[in-house]
């Protein structure tokens, strides 16, 4: 393990012991934006401290960029890409499906990544080249070919009252899957991909932090991350196609003979 992902992995930990001590226990909930689907707590705020703290004194000279801090100043071509807790409402509800991810990104491509599960101290580690791991054991993406043999999973991003985007496709991959899970946390479930506890994953609406670490955990355990439009992958794009590369295409078919594809490009893109 590499001095980086060492620190990483530290930081994440950290931030993890935060997280289970304050689990259960009443909490400050504020809305962001005047939107009561996105919450965030004083412990999103306490971890993201406690994981700049760790990995500034490791490289004072990273830039350093968190879901509730912000993208800090800085000229170096490493950014620290941060959501100190990947699953807010979840863990607001007293509901165990949360993690902290923490990746290491240059040229807009992580190169490191680390999700833990604090709950389950389950810790998902990865380096560009170096294979993807689970508490230091080797993991791979699942072989399934077949979409109609596969688990999925998906979310629906904090603004759906306004796009009513995913309804259609989720209905669509129930049919034609063994299921669908919508567990709450983009980070979590895209770890779960890597492991091969779930086949795919699909969502529009997430954002950088919610992918960054969990796509080389994908890529390093030979899976495939494209974009929903089937072209590569950006991190800034705000959308994201994974699987284990199977069952790659037969997602991305059923995703763009929907309504809800159809209706997005119509209403915000042009045509793939």
């Amino acid at each position: 393990m590499s001095t980086l992902l060492k620190a990483a992995v530290e930081a994440a930990q950290a931030a993890g012991e935060i997280q289970r001590r304050f689990y259960g226990k009443t909490l400050k909930v504020e809305m962001k934006k005047d939107n009561n689907l996105n919450l965030v707590t004083q412990v999103d705020k306490a971890c993201e401290k406690k994981i700049q703290s760790i990995l500034y004194k490791r490289f004072p000279a990273f830039n350093f960029w968190g879901e509730e801090s912000g993208q800090g100043a800085g000229d170096s071509e490493f950014t620290w890409l941060v959501d100190p807790l990947d699953g807010t409402t979840n863990f607001a509800h007293s509901y165990p499906f949360f993690c902290v991810s923490i990746a290491l990104v240059k040229d807009r491509q992580p190169v490191l990544g680390v999700v833990y599960d604090a709950m389950n101290r389950e810790c998902f580690t990865a380096e560009k080249g170096q294979g993807a791991h689970l508490n230091g054991r080797r993991i791979r993406v699942s072989s399934e070919p077949k979409l109609s043999k596969s688990l999925l999973a998906t979310g629906f991003a904090y603004g759906v009252k306004e796009t009513l985007y995913n309804f259609e496709n989720f209905k669509n991959f129930v049919l034609n899957s063994q299921g669908v899970r919508r567990d709450g946390s983009a980070a979590m479930n895209l770890a779960y991909v890597a492991a091969g506890r779930f086949e795919g994953f699909w969502e529009r609406g997430i954002q950088a932090w919610d992918m960054a670490a969990a796509v080389c955990l994908i890529r390093e355990a030979g899976g495939k991350v494209t974009d929903i439009s089937g072209k590569a992958f950006d991190l800034m794009a705000q959308n994201a196609l994974a699987s284990n590369g199977n069952i790659h295409q037969q997602m991305h078919k059923l995703l763009w003979a929907g309504p809800d594809e159809k209706k997005w490009v119509k209403r915000y893109l042009k045509k793939p």
